[in-house]
């Protein structure tokens, strides 16, 4: 399966020296008591979309999975005070849950920080309490954001009742856009990719019912983060190709009658991914 003619080159072949710094780090920082294991299934994400190294900032309670899913993951403790490693891109939000110390969480990471950050489920939840009925939300200068909502996420972002979203998916998406100063992917059937200023919006035709499960979307978080940590520059494409390998590799479990599970959708993107980038095999020159 190749992408679309406007996703040609988004997956460009790895360079023979290519090293784990080179093709991208990714910091996941989430997950709660109740939701332990939303960032590890980011984290399986990263790693399928290609990051070198995915560091984890998450409760103890992810430790077991995180070591047992993602063992060449870096860890380190969530706390509402936190400072999280230095990495290309930073993916929040999954699992974090509803409170006071999300709150805190989201407040210190984006607070005037630089950087590039994907926003995902409950810190979306934290901009929606804030900006969801006011005009606009600046994001701080060299601060680039993905945010990757629902419906019922983007209804709450917007402050409009979700069947006005359902029956408007693209006037939603731009409109969350320009209020929020991101790139917005507005997941669910036909997923709407949409750049900061509108000009560029991509429909996607992958993906199946059989996606309806739990945890595709911190999948698909962890997908766009490592995607844009590998091709740097802006997030359109990277957001795009990251939904495009999401349904297509989704699509061929299916299509050989397999069981498209979060951990198998995670291995066939993986496997689609290497294909895609030339499947360069390790040489003497690489670097661990």
């Amino acid at each position: 399966m190749n992408p679309p003619r406007e996703l040609q080159g988004a997956f460009p072949s790895r360079a023979r020296n290519a090293n784990k710094y080179s093709v991208g780090t990714v910091a996941v920082v989430g997950g709660s008591g109740h939701y332990i294991h939303a960032p590890v299934i980011a984290a399986l994400g990263a790693r399928a979309a290609g990051a070198g190294l995915v560091q984890l900032v998450v409760p103890d309670a992810s430790r077991i999975a995180a070591g047992a899913l993602v063992p060449e993951a870096t860890f380190m403790k969530l706390s509402p005070t936190v400072v999280p490693p230095r990495a290309d891109v930073i993916v929040m939000g999954m699992g974090l849950g509803v409170g006071v110390n999300t709150q805190l969480i989201v407040s210190r990471l984006l607070s005037g920080s630089k950087g590039r950050f994907v926003i995902d489920a409950d810190a979306l939840g934290v901009l929606a309490q804030w900006y969801g009925k006011s005009d606009r939300f600046a994001p701080a200068d060299g601060q680039q954001l993905v945010l990757t909502p629902h419906e019922g996420e983007a209804a709450r972002l917007l402050g409009w009742k979700r069947e006005r979203v359902e029956a408007s998916r693209r006037q939603a998406a731009l409109e969350i856009a320009a209020r929020y100063g991101a790139t917005v992917v507005l997941k669910g059937a036909g997923t709407l990719v949409v750049s900061p200023d509108g000009g560029e919006i991509y429909e996607n035709a992958t993906g199946n019912p059989f996606m309806a499960l739990g945890g595709m979307g911190d999948l698909l978080a962890g997908m766009i983060g490592a995607r844009w940590a590998y091709l740097k520059g802006e997030p359109f494409v990277a957001a795009a190709s990251a939904v495009w390998l999401h349904g297509a590799a989704s699509d061929e479990l299916v299509a050989r009658g397999g069981d498209p599970s979060i951990l198998n959708t995670a291995s066939a993107a993986g496997s689609l991914r290497t294909r895609l980038e030339g499947g360069i095999p390790p040489t003497a020159n690489s670097k661990g």
